[in-house]
């Protein structure tokens, strides 16, 4: 019994601690979207191929799957150069690229 309850109990919880994560990032997106739409954000698709068109990266493969830091307004875009995967952070007003990894 306790068992069964156990095992019930546990996705519950893990299921509503990530709940609050989720508004967060359905909140991001919306603050990212209205940000666009004012101009006070380079839109996505504009700063993947401004960074696609620069050397080392426009002989990389681009990834996919953004990931955007709303605190910090920076993106993380990912490429594939041969076997290494290479995360290109880039400042999403200005469309500077701000670091890299590796």
């Amino acid at each position: 019994m306790i068992r069964t309850l156990t095992f019930l109990l546990i996705p519950a919880l893990l299921l509503s601690a990530a709940a609050p994560a989720v508004a967060r990032g359905d909140r991001d997106q919306d603050n990212l979207r209205e940000a666009a739409a004012q101009g006070q954000v380079i839109p996505l698709n504009r700063l993947i191929a401004d960074v696609r068109s620069r050397a080392p990266y426009s002989d990389m493969t681009y990834l996919g799957g953004p990931q955007f830091d709303a605190g910090r307004m920076i993106y993380a875009l990912k490429f594939m150069d041969g076997s290494q995967v290479v995360v290109v952070y880039v400042d999403a007003r200005t469309g500077r690229i701000v670091g890299r990894k590796p």
